[in-house]
């Protein structure tokens, strides 16, 4: 296991080895996280961010009624007694 120390103006230098093992460059983007007492440095995935906003975006447009709109009285909390009619073609 690697350590380091944090300096007085609160860098933490990552040790040569871990920087090796992960590949890490100048200018790699990482996420701080805490959980609890400890601190997790994570490498920040750009393509898993964009993607998750894109699949966000695309909810947004695309979901099903049910999922976008409250209940009307007498439906399911999941669908829509209208919503299952359209589907069964009544």
């Amino acid at each position: 296991m690697a350590s380091a120390e944090l300096d007085r103006y609160g860098r933490v230098l990552i040790p040569r080895e871990v920087r090796e093992r992960l590949g890490l460059k100048p200018k790699t983007p990482l996420e701080v996280t805490v959980r609890g007492r400890e601190v997790v440095l994570r490498v920040k995935d750009v393509d898993l961010d964009r993607e998750v906003e894109r699949l966000a975006a695309f909810l947004e447009r695309e979901a099903p009624e049910p999922f976008v709109n409250e209940p009307s009285k007498g439906d399911s909390k999941w669908l829509s007694r209208d919503y299952c009619l359209r589907k069964l073609g009544l």
